[in-house]
C-alpha cells in the first residue's frame, strides 16, 4: 500500500514521522523513498504498517508511475 499526494512535503513529513518513531537516523536508514509520478504533480510513498496518516491510500501504483519499466 502507498500514500499518495500532490504535496510532496506531506510525504516528507510522513517519512520523517516513521523515521523518528522507528529510531532511524540519517546514518542508518530511512523508511522509504518518495516516488515522483512522471507527470511531476503526484507523489507516493510506501505505507508503513504501524503508521497511519491523513493522506490518500492506494493499494498499488499503476504502470503509469513507472513507464520506463514497461
Amino acid at each position: 500500500m502507498y500514500y499518495t499526494s500532490t504535496n510532496r512535503e506531506e510525504l516528507v513529513a510522513y517519512n520523517e514521522a516513521v523515521n523518528t518513531g522507528e529510531g532511524y537516523t540519517e546514518t542508518t536508514t530511512e523508511w522509504a523513498e518518495i516516488i515522483e509520478h512522471p507527470n511531476g504533480k503526484d507523489f507516493a510513498i510506501l505505507k508503513h504498517p504501524s503508521y497511519e496518516a491523513e493522506l490518500t491510500l492506494a493499494e498499488s501504483l499503476g504502470d503509469d508511475w513507472f513507464p520506463d519499466s514497461l
